[in-house]
């Protein structure tokens, strides 16, 4: 196991033989070198030795910009794990997260708004804009003080049963093995390309864009915020800057294919799309292919749990042509995919459906404070050659062909993928059933040619006022706004008289799909 932190070492290295080469950009402000970004990392890090006398988890909080990038590094220069939060999402949302971290710090890289400070504790916040100083350096941290090996390299919070968001800890073993592994992929391993920096922070996807550009001399293009519901200022970014590694979600290729400007003479130097976060469908990739000929389309899998992804697989035209589900590929070196059947905890054959366990070394470590919920859910585990790793229980439906190659059928629980954003239904049903007036809730996910595109509510109301539902609906809608992330908000709700059951007593979410 290393005893360093292999992304900090690969970016000291471009800092060293290369300073000036572009690190990050984003439409309207100047490049920001590797020697910059590095500069800043320094600064964050001197200001957090200075600051605290532990080595507990610090929070990164904004939006897409080289500060949060710097302030990542800087956290893992000092011997801190950081834990990126999105500064859109709702203030409730964020404290829930806060409140879990001991010691509470935020690294704020944006305005913090007084009704967060309001929750947080007194002197919890610390601005990253004003820790570099003109013309001043600030010490480089011995490498002995860097996060490594089995220590937290960062915490992903996502959407949890309890009705609370839960972290996972992965280490900086797994980011290491992940990064190692992804150096290998076509086109990234050429170095030096520029990366389409899409996905947000706190979205463990954007780990594909920040190790593979920071780890081998690439450059960070973010898209902003403006440009995510506007094709006119997204294309202008895009064709800006010179993508040549596309990562995104494929519900986000999508929403750009819809315009027919989307094509090679947008992007031409566009070499690859790597998918990740939910399934890819045959039209996505016949329409890449046809308005990018030259690009490999990358299928990949892999839950938070696991370090982003673990397998890998290009789609070519033989997948095209087999109309079952596209294939996600083949587990990376180092990661063991085994299929269990739920019913007896035994391996099935080949071809065979079961829940997918993940056994690697880029399982994480578990949920942050949570043994219980570890315990369910990790374990420990030997692979074929006797290396002792963790396991991990995905609760995702799929199956290994005579190839090796994995097949995803979907999830086994309540957990559902939207937008590539992992959601627990009943988090948002429990929020739901907390606020007033509100007796019973369900969520379900509707459909569209296969794919998740919306959540539907129904809620059952103490006082329902005859003639009001739309009206009631729309401020259940308001008042879930404030409480979860816009992607979690159900498009639609629906007051209803009472739950349908099924034979079981139970709600019957089945009827509730069907509307």
């Amino acid at each position: 196991m290393s005893q360093t932190n292999d992304l900090l070492a690969r970016v000291r290295d471009v800092v060293r033989d290369q300073p000036e080469m572009p690190a990050y950009k984003v439409q309207g402000e100047g490049v920001t070198t590797y020697a910059q970004l590095w500069a800043h990392a320094r600064h964050v890090a001197d200001a957090l030795l200075k600051r605290t006398s532990n080595r507990a988890p610090v929070i990164v909080l904004g939006k897409k910009s080289s500060l949060m990038v710097s302030s990542f590094l800087g956290c893992l220069m000092s011997g801190h794990a950081f834990v990126p939060v999105d500064s859109g999402l709702p203030t409730t949302r964020i404290h829930d997260i806060a409140s879990q971290i001991e010691d509470t710090l935020v690294l704020a890289t944006c305005d913090v708004s007084d009704e967060l400070v309001e929750l947080l504790p007194q002197s919890s916040v610390l601005d990253a804009r004003k820790l570099a100083v003109e013309g001043q350096q600030a010490a480089e941290p011995d490498e002995t003080v860097w996060v490594s090996g089995e220590q937290t390299q960062y915490i992903i919070f996502t959407s949890g049963s309890t009705g609370r968001p839960k972290g996972i800890e992965v280490t900086a073993n797994c980011v290491g093995n992940f990064m190692r592994w992804m150096r290998t992929f076509p086109v990234v391993r050429d170095g030096g390309k520029v990366f389409l920096d899409q996905a947000p922070y706190s979205f463990d996807l954007s780990e594909y864009e920040l190790v593979g550009a920071l780890s081998t001399g690439g450059m960070l293009y973010a898209v902003t915020d403006d440009a995510m519901n506007d094709y006119g200022k997204l294309f202008a970014e895009v064709e800006e800057s010179g993508v040549q590694v596309w990562v995104s979600t494929p519900s986000f290729a999508d929403f750009c294919l819809v315009d027919k400007g989307f094509g090679q003479k947008l992007a031409p130097s566009l070499q690859m799309f790597l998918f990740c976060g939910e399934a890819l469908h045959h039209t996505t990739v016949e329409a890449l292919r046809k308005r990018f000929p030259d690009a490999i389309v990358a299928n990949t899998y892999g839950p938070t749990e696991s370090t982003v992804a673990i397998t890998y697989g290009e789609i070519g035209q033989k997948q095209l042509d087999d109309p079952t589900p596209l294939p996600v590929g083949v587990a990376r070196p180092g990661t063991e995919v085994h299929i269990v059947s739920r019913d007896t905890g035994a391996e099935v054959p080949r071809g065979q459906q079961g829940e997918i366990y993940i056994v690697g070394d880029t399982v994480a470590k578990g949920y942050y404070q949570n043994p219980q919920k570890t315990q369910q859910s990790f374990f420990d585990a030997r692979m074929a050659n006797g290396k002792h790793v963790r396991g991990y229980k995905t609760g995702d439906l799929g199956y290994l062909d005579q190839d090796g190659v994995l097949h995803c059928c979907g999830r086994l629980d309540s957990y559902i993928k939207l937008n590539g954003f992992r959601i627990e239904l009943g988090e948002i049903e429990g929020t739901l059933e907390e606020l007033p007036h509100v007796k019973q809730a369900a969520v379900v996910p509707v459909e569209r040619n296969g794919r998740i595109n919306r959540l539907r509510a129904y809620v059952v109301l103490h006082g329902h006022q005859e003639g009001k539902s739309f009206e009631e609906a729309q401020d259940l809608k308001a008042q879930l706004a404030r409480l979860l992330p816009a992607y979690m908000v159900p498009r639609t709700v629906k007051v209803i008289d009472q739950m349908p059951l099924n034979a079981n007593g139970k709600i019957d979410r089945k009827a509730l799909k069907r509307g």
